[in-house]
């Protein structure tokens, strides 16, 4: 009589498994693929931002206060990478597989990636980043949505959505592979990783397998479940000390470990904590400064072994300070306006907005300098300060700067459209994301927020307004009676801010000032100018000679007025896409010098001739106003376009830029360096 199977024999035999590296079949892919790709180039404060969003949304579903996300960098053997060997074996196939189906040779961007994977494989020690959280842990169903491309389980309260966040993570690997583990509140671990290679063919099998592996106790395709995840005593050493370190603080949590930490394939290695402290404080100012959540870095490498820093509210403002010269993270604040952004959240006045869609608080504060500018934060993150609709709406107020905190316990369906409307890296807002009835619904509540805004903000009064930063011109000299005759202003004058010049620079026929912008040389611009290299060419551009003001005079059409306080010699005007005049307009990230394209051009009423206007590639792009006397006044007026990357933009503010016309054989404008985000406005 057989032997009847006890109920504990598939649990022994499930605890024998030992997890491994799997390749399963797939599609064929390469060594960049557009999952990754997208991340690939991304700046550090993108995957800090990410790690950081995930832990706080993580402790907000755990109810834990503060959330504390730990960095802690160190040096592991590379056998001690879990899946190591399998890892060697894909990787050694799928180089041969892909040379192959490239007929013997990779593309260059993916021998780059092989090259960086070869040098981290041949060391006998990698540096470690590990990012712990205390939040809710992970469970079956976490980690499958972790390790999926576009599935996310987050609850409505969460700040992100997509559910691919985690890719961002995976270039930040000179291995391309990320492990993960988890601690629930009842003690349950789970532990997995992903790497991505790309597809190759094994000995013995006709199916391609696919570039992605996963490492798993086995995969298992199912309605329910993909994986079968390593658990309790199957973890890894490198997984399974993260995990007790995370109980011994907090009890429950998740440990992000990226093995071959690249340090953002940065060449100078900055410390951690300098690319921690200033990503974080910009980008997460409101949710630290309300006590929500606090930041640990330690770098624990046995040369450089020092106690951990920490960021929290008590060292926020000196964080911030310490880096408000620092330039702009891809794609998310500057150090400058995320100090400015902190300092009106703490100090402007609070005002609640209740709109028909969902509660708003705000903080405004009076601007000293500059123009009007509103930057909206969702659950303690900033997303952006390019709002639909809000553009022109406050050209007519005294200069200002508003923080809008939206909450999902406050903010109802405009939260939930506003979260549905961001993109993949939540810095930046598209309403054509929604349907129609949200659509609808988010633009009444916007147009509320405008409302409440204006009512809380100072109307411009052009007569007795003024300041340094300010430019007023008299626009009785294009009136009735002036020379000129012209009617075209009427109404209420577009006030221009500029930066004053520290000191008014002597300007001739021979000289070049390099800076391409009207507007005071600050020590920055001498800074800049100083450190740049021989040989670069940027436009010859006046300071302080010029003023200029500008409105609408008709769909893609404007009107310029351009007053001449000193003469100019050989003077040029052109259109450019300008990134921070109104209080949505940061920047859009296409950092090309592209001017606009004229047309049905008149200087002073009179159609300008062609000798009077700089063509490029057989499109206007200039109008050229030869030598100008002191104190004169000239009246444009031209049609204009934008192509190239800037062609779909909505709503496209526009900078004035004048500048002394190159002489016969001397280097092209538009052959020039790209501008800092932090040179002066016009």
């Amino acid at each position: 009589m057989p032997r009847a199977k006890s109920r504990s024999e598939p649990q022994a035999r499930r605890q024998a498994k030992t997890p491994d590296l799997h390749f399963v079949p797939g599609s064929n892919s390469g060594f960049t693929p557009a999952g990754i790709a997208a991340f690939d180039n991304l700046r550090p404060a993108a995957v800090v931002r990410e790690l950081i969003q995930n832990a706080l949304d993580a402790a907000r579903s755990a109810n834990t206060s503060p959330a504390v996300v730990r960095f802690r960098l160190t040096r592991v053997g590379r056998n001690s990478i879990p899946g190591i060997e399998s890892y060697e074996r894909a990787f050694e196939q799928a180089v041969k597989s892909q040379r192959e189906l490239m007929a013997g040779d990779l593309a260059q961007q993916a021998d780059l990636v092989r090259k960086r994977i070869e040098r981290a494989l041949k060391q006998e020690q990698v540096e470690v980043l590990s990012v712990h959280d205390n939040g809710i842990g992970l469970d079956e169903q976490r980690m499958t949505a972790l390790l999926s491309d576009g599935l996310s389980v987050k609850d409505g309260g969460a700040t992100g959505t997509y559910g691919n966040g985690h890719s961002s993570a995976i270039p930040a690997s000179d291995l391309r592979y990320i492990l993960y583990g988890g601690i629930t509140e009842d003690g349950n671990r789970i532990a997995a990783g992903h790497a991505v290679l790309a597809s190759h063919y094994v000995r013995g099998e006709r199916h391609l397998r696919g570039g992605d592996g996963f490492f798993v106790l086995e995969t298992r395709p199912s309605p329910t479940s993909l994986y079968q995840y390593a658990s309790a005593n199957q973890i890894p050493d490198l997984i399974s000390e993260d995990l007790d370190g995370i109980e011994s603080v907090s009890g429950h949590g998740t440990t992000v470990i990226i093995p071959a930490f690249n340090h953002f394939l940065d060449r100078n290695k900055e410390a951690l904590w300098d690319v921690v402290a200033p990503a974080a404080s910009a980008n997460f100012f409101i949710a630290i400064e309300e006590g929500e959540l606090e930041i640990e870095v330690q770098d624990a490498r046995s040369e450089a072994e020092a106690p951990p820093q920490k960021l929290d509210r008590s060292m926020l403002s000196r964080v911030l300070e310490k880096h408000r010269d620092k330039a702009r993270a891809k794609a998310f604040l500057s150090g400058r306006k995320a100090f400015e952004a902190h300092r009106t959240f703490q100090t402007g006045e609070p005002l609640q907005v209740a709109t028909s869609h969902g509660g708003i608080d705000i903080r405004l504060n009076p601007n000293a300098t500059g123009t009007p500018r509103i930057d909206l934060c969702r659950n303690g993150m900033w997303i952006t300060n390019n709002i639909p609709g809000f553009y022109g709406k406050f050209a007519d107020r005294v200069p200002f700067h508003a923080v809008l905190s939206l909450k999902a316990e406050v903010g109802g369906d405009l939260h939930d459209h506003v979260r549905s409307a961001e993109g993949p890296l939540h810095d930046s807002l598209e309403l054509k994301r929604l349907e129609n009835d949200d659509r609808s619904a988010c633009r009444a509540a916007l147009g509320e927020i405008i409302e409440s805004l204006r009512a809380h903000t100072t109307e411009v009064k052009s007569e007795a307004f003024a300041s340094e930063e300010f430019l007023t011109l008299d626009f009785g000299l294009d009136g009735p009676g002036s020379a000129g005759g012209s009617k075209a202003f009427r109404g209420k004058p577009v006030l221009i801010g500029r930066r004053p010049a520290q000191q008014l620079q002597s300007y001739d026929q021979d000289s070049t000032i390099s800076g391409g912008l009207i507007g005071g040389e600050s020590e920055a611009d001498t800074r800049r100018e100083r450190s740049k290299p021989k040989g670069d060419k940027r436009r010859p551009a006046l300071y302080a000679l010029v003023q200029a003001a500008s409105r609408p005079a008709g769909l893609r059409r404007r009107h310029i007025h351009l007053h001449f306080p000193r003469p100019c010699k050989a003077a040029q005007v052109r259109l450019l896409v300008d990134e921070g005049l109104d209080a949505t307009c940061d920047r859009y990230g296409m950092d090309e010098y592209l001017p606009a394209e004229l047309g049905d051009v008149t200087i002073n009423g009179e159609p300008a001739t062609d000798a009077q206007l700089e063509h490029w590639n057989g499109k206007v792009v200039g109008v050229k106003l030869g030598d100008v006397p002191a104190k004169a006044i000239v009246s444009l007026e031209t049609d204009f376009t934008f192509g190239g990357a800037f062609a779909d933009l909505p709503g496209t503010a526009l900078r004035i830029e004048v500048f002394r016309t190159p002489q016969a054989g001397a280097a092209s404008p538009f052959e020039e360096t790209k501008e800092s985000d932090e040179s002066p406005d016009v």
